[in-house]
């Protein structure tokens, strides 16, 4: 899975999901991503599976707390 997106608003600018502004998780593999263009400074919010980067983290703060990843 890719975990880069091309900015919807410039297209001048390749948006790294590991470079969120924030995350709501959804499923225990899925997430809705903000994102900041650091060329247009445009909002872009996507849908997209969870980095296989970013899982521990996820898996982490839900512990902390309480809350339950869908598994």
């Amino acid at each position: 899975m890719e975990d880069e997106l091309r900015c919807p608003g410039c297209q001048d600018a390749t948006l790294s999901f590991l470079d969120y502004d924030s995350l709501m998780v959804l499923r225990h593999d899925l997430a809705l991503f903000t994102l900041t263009c650091p060329h247009c400074q445009s909002k872009v919010t996507a849908l997209h599976g969870i980095p296989r980067a970013l899982k521990e983290e996820i898996r982490f703060a839900a512990i902390e707390i309480g809350a339950g990843m869908g598994e």
